[in-house]
């Protein structure tokens, strides 16, 4: 053992005073074990080392991979900006077209409503009746007349409520007007002013062909005409109509 070779002097020095060590294989197999681990964690930083360039080149390699598609699809993209801004600007025509088609067609409404009704009192035939206004509106329409027989109004009502497009019709004001104020109509006894609205359904159900609304207006007439020579005439209005267009 190197401690019992070892001696202290007289100064407090330890001195060695010679000897030999009796298991020198146990150095040897220290330095082995020691060689064996620092190779062994070589190794593995090798290993970790190869690893890592590895996955470095294939990021690598990937990201090329997609530089080379995206500037592929950029430079077709370049060569689609034309046909896309002409294809945008079509679409933006055809949108806007499309909402001036909408638009004058919601205008063309009343226009259609009154030559429909127009058509219709060109075939109305009532005696006694004289039509002196009509004011159309975007949903209805109002007509001013004066009759000479007490009948007469229902009868030309339920004629005008045949129409095609029209959902109903009612009278808004009755009331009998003075000889001095009345045009040559004013001869015949009865002589009253009325007024009518007629209500019209939605646009996309009153547009249809005017034979068809003819037809279908004298198909009605003909029956309410003998209906309406027995009913009593509306009752009259406590308020006047007043204004004039």
């Amino acid at each position: 053992m190197t401690w019992m070779n070892i001696r202290v002097n007289a100064s407090g020095q330890r001195v060695w005073v010679g000897g030999f060590n009796l298991l020198p294989y146990r150095q040897r197999d220290a330095r082995r074990a020691r060689r064996r681990c620092v190779a062994g964690w070589l190794v593995a930083a090798l290993g970790a080392a190869v690893g890592v360039l590895a996955l470095a080149g294939w990021q690598i390699g990937e990201r090329m991979h997609f530089d080379a598609l995206r500037r592929v699809a950029e430079h077709e993209l370049a060569g689609m900006q034309a046909p896309m801004a002409e294809h945008a600007r079509l679409a933006r025509e055809l949108q806007l077209r499309h909402q001036r088609d909408v638009q004058a067609e919601a205008l063309s409404v009343p226009l259609v409503h009154a030559l429909a009704l127009l058509d219709a009192l060109a075939q109305v035939s009532v005696e006694g009746v004289v039509l002196q206004q009509i004011r159309q509106r975007a949903h209805d329409t109002e007509l001013l007349a004066m009759s000479t027989r007490p009948a007469a109004p229902a009868l030309w009502l339920k004629q005008l409520s045949a129409v095609h497009g029209v959902a109903r019709a009612e009278v808004i004001d009755l009331h009998p007007v003075a000889r001095v104020d009345t045009p040559p109509l004013a001869g015949g006894p009865g002589l009253m002013e009325f007024a009518a609205r007629l209500h019209w359904e939605k646009a996309a159900e009153a547009t249809a062909r005017p034979d068809d609304a003819r037809r279908a207006m004298v198909q009605k007439a003909s029956v309410a005409e003998p209906r309406a020579r027995h009913e009593h005439m509306p009752a009259r209005a406590t308020r006047p109509y007043g204004g004039t267009q």
